[in-house]
């Protein structure tokens, strides 16, 4: 699991676990446990599947977004909603699921 999000793991092995965010504590354990990554991010599919035109993540701010789904030629981006409106596609999905993964605790469904 760790070789499909490198961005992701070697800026995550850079901080302090101690003083990191929820959403950078969510990506790690993810990254750490491929089974927990998987159910949250089956979980994300299956709101699109079922109709969704977004749904709801929590950003690093401890904010609530949304994020949507677009789908072009077979393959799927997500995409999250800035503070000003703007859509913009993370670098690698796995922040993606975080933040729906922490969208899903708030609401005690993790």
């Amino acid at each position: 699991m760790i070789d499909s999000f490198p961005k992701a793991t070697s800026y995550l092995s850079s901080l302090d676990m101690a003083h990191s965010d929820g959403l950078d504590q969510l990506s790690k354990e993810l990254l750490e446990n491929p089974e927990h990554y998987e159910r949250v991010s089956q979980s994300l599919r299956r709101r699109f599947v079922r109709g969704a035109e977004t749904v709801f993540g929590i950003d690093r701010g401890g904010k609530r977004t949304r994020i949507k789904r677009v789908g072009e030629n077979g393959k799927y981006r997500y995409f999250i909603e800035g503070s000003n409106g703007s859509w913009s596609e993370p670098d690698e999905r796995i922040w993606v699921v975080s933040m729906f993964g922490l969208w899903q605790k708030s609401k005690g469904k993790v």
